[in-house]
């Protein structure tokens, strides 16, 4: 009965610590997915940030190079001189007055309209016959506005007339227009910050980091921000201190919770930067 007994006793003893190996292997296969799952939703994250500012990026581009070739060869009387900016073409099915001049891109179902607005400035009497001054902007930016802090602008110099300097005219170019083009000026002006850096990428509460990138101002904001599945935590930085070029800042790192990778992003009034690295 004694030796029954002890081997049922065993028995019981070895079902217990089963059990607790079972359940330490789901807690930790648990901790795993969970971490795989916040990896998973913080690179989705990224992609998203980093496609729509491309997708931006190369709408501004693509709207720019369609406005230089519209003008270029069509005189258009309605840039003329004019505060805020005209259109840069008028489409064939236009009605009275003049549409925007747009152009729109559509990425993952998302559009991206950028306006062409240009201002005109004619010399008739001279191999720089027209200087046009083209911005762009997202199409929700009126036109006063975008002249003002434009997000793409390209300033554009054209030869309406053929050789010798003898042959110069005081008429609006026809068969002539924009023999001649030097572009002058293209530069992204208003676009979102950018973040390309900072260190250090390890420290608590108090640590002063340097960021730097682009598009920074005396407004600039720098937030702490970790992503997970159903939210985000977003803690601003202190003693933010922006440089007088724009493309550094110093900023005191908040109180994190430790474990935890958070992204460095910095927000000025045309945008956030997108996430590159994190700080824990």
């Amino acid at each position: 009965m004694t030796r029954t007994f002890a081997r049922l006793r065993r028995s019981h003893d070895e079902t217990g610590s089963s059990l607790i190996l079972a359940m330490v292997m789901l807690i930790v296969v648990g901790s795993i997915v969970m971490g795989l799952t916040s990896m998973a939703s913080n690179d989705l994250n990224n992609t998203t940030h980093f496609k729509s500012a491309q997708a931006m990026d190369s709408t501004l581009n693509t709207a720019a190079e369609t406005a230089i070739s519209s003008i270029r060869y069509n005189f258009e009387p309605q840039t003329l001189n004019v505060s805020p900016p005209a259109p840069c073409w008028v489409p064939a099915t236009s009605a009275a007055g003049y549409p925007n001049a747009q152009v729109a891109n559509v990425v993952d179902a998302k559009t991206y309209a950028v306006d062409a607005w240009c201002s005109t400035v004619w010399v008739p009497f001279s191999k720089n016959t027209r200087v046009v001054t083209i911005s762009l902007c997202p199409s929700s930016v009126s036109a006063i506005s975008c002249a003002a802090t434009p997000w793409l602008q390209a300033i554009v110099t054209f030869d309406d007339y053929s050789f010798p300097l003898g042959t110069l005219q005081s008429a609006q170019c026809t068969t002539t227009c924009g023999i001649g083009m030097t572009v002058n000026g293209w530069s992204f002006a208003n676009l979102p910050p950018a973040v390309t850096n900072f260190t250090p990428t390890i420290g608590i509460a108090g640590t002063v980091i340097t960021i730097t990138g682009t598009g920074f101002t005396s407004s600039s904001v720098v937030n702490f921000t970790y992503t997970n599945l159903s939210s985000n935590v977003i803690l601003p930085a202190t003693g933010v201190t922006v440089n007088s070029s724009g493309t550094s800042i110093t900023a005191t790192v908040p109180a994190l919770t430790a474990g935890w990778n958070y992204y460095v992003t910095v927000t000025s009034p045309t945008g956030t930067s997108g996430f590159n690295g994190t700080f824990s």
